[in-house]
C-alpha cells in the first residue's frame, strides 16, 4: 500500500515511511485520499483546510499547496488538474481504506463464518487508530471521517457477531465491556454483551448489564432501550429464546476451538520517523537466531516505539502471535510483580483464568512451556531491571524485546541478550517530526532545543499544531528565552523523567542534583570536587547513573548531563524554590 488513512497519516514508498510535512499539505492529502479518484474544488479543498476565515488569495495558497503536495509524494502525476479541481489517482490495493472495503466486501459473500471471521480480522487489523488520527481539520472531523469510522464499527460488530455464532466467545466479554463503555448507546454492543455472557453460563451478569443499560438509556436520553435489547433481556430471563446469538446450534456437537495466534501489541505511536539503523540492527541479530533483545536509553527516546514498529513489520516472521505486557518500571503506578505479569502474558495465550496456577515459579514454568518451539514474540515493555524480567522470559525459540531506561546489564552478561540502545534521532528525522521543512535552519535549531528526543519532539509539535498563529521562529525565540519552558509546557514529559529519578538511592540522587547544574561534559575528578565525597564513591554512583540514561558517558573518563535532563532538575528547584 501507498498510503495508510487508518490511523495516523503514512505514506509509504520503497518499504520506508515518509513524513508529511506541513499542517495544510496534510490536510490537502487526507481530503483528497478520503475521495480518492475524485475531483475536489478549489472551494471543497479550502473548507477542509481551514476551519475559520479562508485566505484572501483562496485559488493561489491552494495552488502553492498543491506544488508542495506534488513535492512531498515519490510519485509523478499523482495528483491531476481538472476543470475545476484537483484529483488524486489511486489505484486497487494503493490506499489501506479501500483494502478495508474490499475485504469487508469479502467477507459479506464468504460462504463459512470461519472465512468471515479471517476476512473481517484482516480488515480490522488495517486499523491503527483513528482515521487520520493527525490530521487537524474540524470540517474533516465532522463530515468526512464519521462516516468511515461508521463502517470499522459495522465491520467490528459483525466479526463480534459471526465469533458468537462460531461459540468463539474467548476474551470476547472483556472486549464488548471496553467497547461498551467506549460506546454506551450503541445497542448492538450490549446485545452481543448479554449474549456473550449468557452463552459462558453467566446469566446474572447479563441481567445487570441489561439493568445498567436501561439506567444509562433512562437517565442520559429519557427513553428505554430498543426493541432488541428488551427481547434478548425477556429471552435471557427464561433461560432460552430465538435470537440467534442465544440460540443452540440445530444439532451436533460444539465446534471445537481453534487456538488463535495472539495479537495484543498496541498502535506504533504517530509521527514515527527514521530509525533505520537500528532496523538493520535488529533484523541482522534476528537473522543471527537471537531471541532476546534488550532496547534500553533514556525517557522519551521512543525505546517502546521502535519496538512496536519492529514487531509489527515482523509479523510473518512470528505466526504464532505477538505478546504484550506493560511493566511499569518506569510509572506513576508500582512495578508490576511477575505473578501478575505472568497472568497476563498467559491469559494472551488464551489459557482461562482457572487454568493459571498460583506463584511465579508456576506460571513462569507454565509460561515457557506454552511458548517453547513457537515463533512468537514477547515484548516486555518498560522494565525495571533484570530480576523482573527473568521469570517472564519465554521458552527456546520464542523470541523476547525488552525496554527499559535501564541498560540491563545481567541480561546482557548473564543471559545472552542483544542490546541495542536507542539513540537521539538525526537532525533531519527530528525537525521532520515537528512537520516542519527539515532543511531549515528553524526546524533544525527546535529539534536541538527538543535534544531530538521523540517525547520532546511531540509535545512540541502537538503545541505548534494547536496555535498556527505562531511561526517556527517565534517558537525558537520562546524556547530560547526561557530554556526550562519546554519542560514547564508538558506534564508528560516532566513526569516521564521524574520515574527515573525516583527509582535512585539517596545518595545517587544527592550526585545527580549537583551534575545537574553543568552542561558541559566533566570528568570523575570534577564529579568528586562537585560532590565532596570519595572518588571511588562517587565511581560507583555514575555508573548507576550512566545505567539508566541519566548521564551519558561520552569516552572512558568524559561524562555530560543531557539538555532535557538538566532543563527538568532546574525547573524542579525552581519550583521548589517559589513554594
Amino acid at each position: 500500500m501507498r498510503y495508510r488513512i487508518l490511523g495516523p497519516l503514512l505514506v509509504e514508498h520503497e518499504q520506508q515511511t515518509r513524513p508529511v510535512t506541513g499542517g495544510k499539505v496534510r490536510t490537502m492529502l487526507a481530503a483528497l485520499l478520503l475521495h480518492a479518484n475524485e475531483q475536489l474544488s478549489v472551494a471543497q479543498l479550502a473548507q477542509r483546510m481551514w476551519s475559520g476565515d479562508a485566505p484572501h488569495s483562496l485559488r493561489r495558497v491552494v495552488q502553492t499547496n498543491i506544488v508542495r503536495l506534488r513535492h512531498e509524494l515519490p510519485w509523478p502525476g499523482a495528483v491531476v488538474t481538472g476543470p475545476a479541481g484537483y484529483t488524486l489517482l489511486v489505484e486497487p490495493g494503493d490506499l489501506d481504506l479501500h483494502v478495508f472495503d474490499r475485504l469487508v466486501a469479502e467477507a459479506a459473500a464468504a460462504p463459512s463464518l470461519d472465512e468471515q471471521a479471517r476476512l473481517l480480522r484482516e480488515a480490522l487489523a488495517l486499523w491503527r487508530g483513528p482515521a487520520c488520527a493527525d490530521v487537524a481539520s474540524p470540517w474533516l472531523a465532522e463530515l468526512d471521517l464519521p462516516p468511515i469510522d461508521e463502517r470499522r464499527l459495522l465491520a467490528l460488530e459483525r466479526r463480534i457477531e459471526v465469533d458468537l455464532l462460531r461459540r468463539h466467545t474467548e476474551g470476547i466479554v472483556a472486549e464488548l465491556r471496553q467497547l461498551t463503555a467506549e460506546h454506551p448507546f450503541r445497542e448492538r454492543f450490549w446485545v452481543q454483551l448479554m449474549a456473550a455472557l449468557f452463552r459462558q453460563g453467566r446469566q446474572a451478569e447479563a441481567l445487570s448489564a441489561y439493568q445498567t443499560v436501561t439506567r444509562r438509556f433512562i437517565d442520559e436520553l429519557g427513553v428505554e432501550p430498543g426493541a432488541e435489547l428488551r427481547d434478548v433481556h425477556q429471552q435471557i430471563l427464561r433461560g432460552a429464546g430465538p435470537h440467534p446469538l442465544l440460540s443452540e446450534p440445530a444439532a451436533g456437537p460444539p465446534p471445537k476451538e481453534t487456538p488463535r495466534a495472539p495479537r495484543n501489541l498496541p498502535p506504533v505511536p504517530p509521527r514515527f520517523v527514521g530509525r533505520a539503523e537500528e532496523f538493520a540492527t535488529l533484523d541482522w541479530h534476528a537473522d543471527e537466531q537471537a531471541t532476546m533483545f534488550v532496547l534500553d536509553g533514556p525517557a522519551g527516546i521512543g525505546k517502546s516505539a521502535l519496538a512496536l514498529r519492529w514487531l509489527h513489520d515482523k509479523a510473518d516472521t512470528y505466526p504464532d502471535g505477538r505478546l504484550y505486557v506493560d511493566l511499569r518500571g518506569y510509572a506513576d503506578e508500582p512495578p508490576r510483580g511477575g505473578s501478575a505479569a505472568l497472568g497476563t502474558l498467559l491469559e494472551g495465550l488464551g489459557i482461562a483464568e482457572d487454568e493459571i496456577p498460583y506463584g511465579v515459579a508456576a506460571r513462569a514454568q507454565l509460561f515457557r512451556d506454552r511458548t517453547a518451539d513457537r515463533r512468537l514474540a514477547v515484548l516486555l515493555d518498560n522494565a525495571l531491571d533484570a530480576d523482573q524480567v527473568r521469570p517472564l522470559l519465554p521458552g527456546p525459540g520464542a523470541t523476547a524485546v525488552v525496554t527499559s531506561r535501564d541498560q540491563l546489564r545481567g541480561l546482557v552478561v548473564h543471559d545472552g541478550a542483544v542490546r541495542v540502545t536507542v539513540p537521539r534521532l538525526e537532525p533531519a528525522e527530528a525537525a521532520a517530526m515537528l512537520g516542519l521543512d527539515p532543511r531549515s535552519d528553524e526546524a533544525v535549531r527546535l529539534a536541538a532545543l527538543c535534544d531530538r528526543t521523540p517525547l520532546a519532539l511531540r509535545v512540541l509539535a502537538e503545541r505548534m499544531a494547536r496555535m498556527p498563529q505562531m511561526d517556527p521562529a517565534s517558537w525558537l525565540a520562546e524556547l530560547i528565552e526561557a530554556e526550562d519552558r519546554l519542560i514547564s509546557l508538558s506534564g508528560d514529559l516532566s513526569r516521564a523523567l521524574s520515574w527515573s529519578y525516583e527509582r535512585l538511592e539517596p545518595e545517587t540522587a544527592g550526585l545527580m542534583r549537583r551534575l545537574a547544574h553543568t552542561s558541559r561534559a566533566f570528568t570523575t575528578a570534577a564529579a568528586v570536587e562537585m560532590a565532596g565525597l570519595p572518588a571511588e564513591t562517587v565511581r560507583r554512583h555514575l555508573d548507576r547513573l550512566v545505567g539508566v540514561h541519566l548521564v551519558e558517558q561520552l569516552s572512558h573518563d568524559r561524562f555530560r548531563v543531557s539538555l532535557l535532563v538538566g532543563q527538568y532538575w532546574r525547573q524542579g528547584e525552581a519550583s521548589i524554590r517559589l513554594h
